[in-house]
């Protein structure tokens, strides 16, 4: 197979893998935004306890969930970016564009997104956080309640720098964290 062919189904094959990621990002979005207060329903309709005492913890994994497509995404443009635009000449690449310096973001779109989506966890965590102290309280008293809030915003805490060290690689094909591409 010659270059010029392996890079043109190279490419498809990515914009194809893009397309479902995205996709994939979408339902995770739409799984986000019902599961939590269907768990939290569910949990007081058949008092299950567990359910509401771990439901920050599914706020975060369905955050993670997130993080993770959003960062496959970026891969895959930062792949297209580096290493095959870069092979067809006199040509401004899809991924280059996006990262050209203008009067405007291109990426203020994938930036937008995932600010509202982790807004949303925000606020799903500490709603979760407030409803299972609540019940944690109310059901087991002021010591165990006070474990598992420490547990709590340990957790917090600890996604809060993960998000803050990990967000500018799932909105930017530039950012490498050795600058190499």
């Amino acid at each position: 197979m010659e270059k010029g062919e392996f890079l043109k189904y190279q490419y498809l094959a990515l914009r194809e893998e893009i397309k479902e990621t995205k996709s994939r990002i979408f339902q995770t979005m739409g799984f986000g935004l019902i599961v939590v207060p269907a768990s939290h329903f569910l949990s007081q309709a058949y008092k299950i306890d567990t359910v509401t005492l771990t439901l920050p913890i599914l706020v975060v994994v369905v955050a993670l969930i997130y993080l993770a497509e959003n960062n496959s995404l970026m891969r895959c443009g930062r792949y297209i970016k580096h290493y095959i635009e870069p092979e067809i000449d006199d040509v401004l690449g899809w991924e280059e564009w996006l990262e050209t310096k203008s009067c405007y973001d291109t990426r203020d779109v994938d930036k937008y997104l995932s600010y509202a989506f982790y807004l949303l966890c925000f606020v799903y965590f500490a709603g979760s956080v407030f409803l299972a102290s609540r019940f944690a309280f109310l059901k087991y008293g002021v010591m165990p309640t006070a474990l598992l809030l420490g547990v709590y915003v340990a957790i917090g805490i600890w996604f809060i720098i993960f998000l803050l060290r990990n967000i500018r690689i799932s909105t930017t094909t530039e950012y490498d964290c050795q600058n190499i591409p």
